[in-house]
C-alpha cells in the first residue's frame, strides 16, 4: 500500500536500484495469487528497508507480520554472515508460500518463521532475548501497535533501529480528526507512546503508507 502519488512513486522507482528477480517474482506472485495483496510491502519501501539493513549490517532482526515474505527478504539484505531474522505471521495458510519465497531468496538457513499471534508469541517466548535485536520491524495488526512497541522495546539493542509500517494508515492518520477506529486509535497510541521513549533520533518517512523510523538511545 502507498499513499504517495503514482507519479512520484514511479519517478522514485525509476531512479532507484532494481529490486532483483527474486523480489520481482515474490511481488508479482503476491498480487496475482494472494488475498489482500495490498498488504505486501511497497516496492519503494522495500528498497529503503534493504538499504537500512545494508547500513546497519544486523546480526539479529525481528519482524512482526511476515505476509508473503517480501519485506522479510528486503530486511535480510544486510544480514551479517552469521545473522538471522525471526519473523512472525498469524495466518498459517501463508506458511507454504512464505517458506517457498524464503527458499527462493536463499534465506532458509537464516530465517526463523514463527506462526501464531505476534503479541502472544512475544509475551511467551522472548523473555530470554532482551537486547538481542539490531533491527525490529513492526508490520502486524495496527490495533496492537502499542503492545508491540511495549514488548519489542526491551528486545532492541541500544543504538538499534525500530521501524513500524502503515503509520499513515491509508491516509486516515493525516486527517485533522481521524475517525476513531481500532486501527487509527492503535496507531495514534503507538506514536504517543513512542514519543515518550529514549531515542537517539526518530522520524516518519513518507514512503509507502508511512514508515516510522527510530534509533534507540545508546544510553538506554
Amino acid at each position: 500500500m502507498s499513499t504517495l502519488s503514482d507519479v512520484i512513486e514511479k519517478f522514485c522507482l525509476v531512479n532507484s536500484s532494481p529490486s532483483g528477480d527474486v523480489l520481482k517474482a515474490v511481488y508479482r506472485d503476491t498480487w496475482v495469487n494472494v488475498m489482500y495483496p495490498q498488504m505486501v510491502t511497497n516496492e519503494l519501501q522495500g528498497r529503503l528497508l534493504s538499504m537500512i539493513s545494508m547500513l546497519v549490517k544486523p546480526q539479529r532482526i525481528l519482524e512482526t507480520g511476515t505476509f508473503t515474505g517480501y519485506g522479510t527478504i528486503c530486511l535480510s539484505a544486510g544480514l551479517s554472515a552469521d545473522g538471522r531474522i525471526t519473523t512472525i505471521e498469524k495466518n498459517a495458510e501463508l506458511e507454504t508460500r512464505i517458506r517457498r519465497n524464503i527458499e527462493l531468496a536463499g534465506l532458509t538457513e537464516k530465517t526463523e518463521l514463527l506462526l501464531g499471534d505476534a503479541k502472544e508469541i512475544l509475551q511467551q517466548n522472548f523473555s530470554e532475548k532482551i537486547l538481542s535485536f539490531d533491527i525490529i520491524y513492526i508490520d502486524a495488526d495496527k490495533e496492537n501497535y502499542p503492545a508491540y512497541l511495549n514488548l519489542c522495546w526491551p528486545l532492541l539493542k541500544p543504538g538499534g533501529v525500530l521501524m513500524a509500517d502503515n503509520v499513515f494508515w491509508g491516509g486516515k492518520m493525516l486527517e485533522e480528526n481521524p475517525k476513531p477506529t481500532k486501527e487509527t486509535v492503535g496507531v495514534r497510541l503507538f506514536l504517543t507512546d513512542a514519543a515518550a521513549l529514549p531515542w537517539q533520533s526518530r522520524t516518519i518517512i513518507p514512503v509507502g503508507d508511512g514508515l516510522f523510523f527510530g534509533i534507540k538511545s545508546i544510553n538506554d
